[in-house]
């Protein structure tokens, strides 16, 4: 009976053995597995560190892109199928003179000039079809400012599978370009037309001085003096072509200058009893408001005096009897402005956009020519000529760069 309770004995040693094996196992795995999930804290929280770290930078990035696109000195803008406005950045904005917030979902023909909604709408149409880069001028009516000329340059945009429903803008104000462009134009037909004068003004004149020799030599003789009312006709004539020559010949543009220290008012003071009969004569009045102590300026006083005549002289010819004309000076942003305001009946709208262009002119009998050297004087003396038309009347402003 010893031996089975040895034995037992020696069973019940056994289990416990390999309870506590098992148990020291169990423990060792425990320790392992909380290394192995205490690691990957420390990766999760290395890998969520990082993340963070990748989402500032794209929140900077992202906050870069909008301050680019918001800022930017031309105007983006996303237009949708309908040609309005899904998008705008703050330079599109102020092009259009409206907030941001009041422009999304305006229709962009609401600040185009009527003459502009079928170049916008064929402009959004051939991006779609071509669906490449399409570029179009228009013109802008914007709400703080006049008519402005724009460039708008368009891509369609891709996206749920909806191509060309969406159409991104570049909008740039061109209207500083236009305007060089028309005054380079004008001064290339001035420019023409002088070296063409240049070039036969002798020639004619040469032989219109001959004819009106004899001309005047026929009037001597009593034989002729029943032909004398012919003769001072077709002496007239030809002193007026001489005179058309005379005017051809001041657009010259390489026309010497005799410029001087000289001051606009006195230039003025001494034309004014000439412009005064003139105007007496046809029951029409001239005032002047000459601003005190404006600086001299480098002027030739001949051709101030032909630009005041011309300009006086339309100005009374655009008048009814019992008109004014004023005369003015003053100074301003380092220029001093000579200025003639008329009460006429104002410019015609198709006048205006070719002023300063030879031969253009509303008088039956006009050569025009009058404007035409009057802009180019202006160009000669580095003056800009501006034009305020209407109703009531029209002013010239020539502004002349103090020295």
């Amino acid at each position: 009976m010893a031996r089975p309770d040895a034995e037992g004995k020696r069973g019940i040693g056994n289990s416990e053995k390999l309870l506590l094996s098992l148990d020291n196992a169990g423990t060792e795995e425990i320790e392992q597995l909380k290394e192995k999930l205490q690691a990957q804290e420390w990766d999760l929280e290395i890998q969520c560190q990082a993340m963070q770290e990748a989402l500032g930078e794209l929140e900077e990035s992202r906050n870069r892109y909008a301050d680019l696109y918001d800022y930017a000195p031309a105007g983006y803008v996303t237009f949708d199928d309908k040609g309005c406005i899904s998008e705008i950045n703050l330079a599109g904005a102020a092009l259009l003179g409206l907030e941001r917030s009041r422009l999304l979902g305006m229709p962009m023909t609401v600040f185009l000039d009527k003459g502009s909604y079928k170049l916008f709408f064929d402009h959004l149409c051939s991006c779609r079809l071509t669906t490449k880069k399409v570029i179009s001028e228009v013109e802008i009516i914007s709400k703080k400012t006049t008519t402005i000329y724009a460039q708008i340059i368009s891509m369609p945009m891709s996206g749920a599978g909806n191509y060309g429903a969406n159409y991104r803008s570049i909008i740039t104000d061109i209207t500083e370009r236009k305007f060089m462009e028309k005054e380079m134009s004008r001064m290339e037909r001035l420019n023409l037309i002088g070296e063409m004068a240049a070039g036969i003004a002798h020639e004619i004149r040469n032989p219109l001085t001959t004819v009106r020799g004899f001309l005047q030599s026929f009037m001597r003789k009593k034989e002729f003096a029943q032909f004398d009312s012919r003769l001072n006709l077709m002496i007239t004539e030809l002193d007026r072509a001489n005179s058309i020559i005379t005017e051809y010949l001041s657009l010259a543009r390489n026309k010497l200058l005799d410029q001087s220290l000289q001051n606009m008012n006195t230039i003025v003071q001494k034309l004014l009893p000439l412009l005064e009969s003139d105007a007496l004569l046809n029951e029409k009045w001239i005032v002047t408001k000459l601003a005190v102590d404006i600086p001299d300026l480098l002027l030739d006083a001949q051709e101030m005096r032909q630009l005041i005549l011309n300009f006086v002289r339309n100005g009374l010819e655009a008048m009814l009897p019992g008109g004014q004309l004023t005369i003015g000076t003053y100074a301003e942003a380092e220029q001093v402005v000579l200025y003639i305001q008329d009460q006429g009946i104002g410019i015609p709208q198709e006048i205006e956009q070719k002023l300063g262009t030879p031969f253009v002119t509303t008088k039956e009998n006009g050569t025009g020519l009058g404007l035409p050297i009057c802009f180019s004087i202006a160009n000669r003396h580095n003056a800009k000529i501006e034009v305020k038309t209407g109703d009531s009347g029209t002013t010239f402003m020539v502004k002349f760069p103090q020295p």
